[in-house]
């Protein structure tokens, strides 16, 4: 094996069984710092990584287009099939360094060869500006509750 081969990064479609380290992704993402976030708020959103059949069949229901160290998963991004995106995370040991513009290319194809005119997301305020540096832009902010908190979001939209 060359050197450095086994840091290789590869960009694919989510197996069922990917499923437990995406949620694990999306938990140290979430719980990263910083945030512009509480750690209140973090827990309302998240409170343990998702798994089990719920979050099987969340996966399933979507396109997961998945980042991987060698064979580990350290990002996805998830879309419908009416355009909307629902997920992306970027594990923080693995951010800044191009990984969401890989997936984003494997989600924008997918949402032309499906027929979308556009695709929708509700990013976090963490996400806002990465997905303005992808050409999204801002519908409006909004905040929802969740287990007592609220967090603040950015509903945005990408024209095809």
């Amino acid at each position: 094996m060359a050197a450095g081969a086994e840091n290789a990064y590869r960009y694919d479609w989510a197996e069922a069984a990917d499923a437990p380290a995406l949620g694990q992704v999306m938990y140290a993402a979430i719980h990263s710092d910083p945030s512009p976030y509480s750690a209140a708020q973090r827990q309302a959103w998240l409170a343990t990584p998702p798994d089990g059949s719920g979050w099987r069949a969340k996966l399933a229901a979507q396109h997961v287009a998945v980042a991987r160290s060698g064979q580990a998963p350290i990002g996805m991004m998830t879309l419908d099939d009416t355009g909307y995106l629902d997920l992306a995370f970027i594990h923080p040991d693995f951010q800044g360094q191009g990984h969401l513009r890989h997936l984003w290319a494997m989600i924008s194809e997918k949402a032309r060869t499906l027929g979308c005119r556009d695709i929708t997301t509700h990013a976090s305020l963490s996400a806002q500006a990465p997905f303005t540096a992808l050409g999204f832009k801002l519908i409006r902010h909004e905040e929802v509750e969740k287990d007592g908190q609220f967090l603040k979001r950015a509903e945005m939209r990408f024209v095809l």
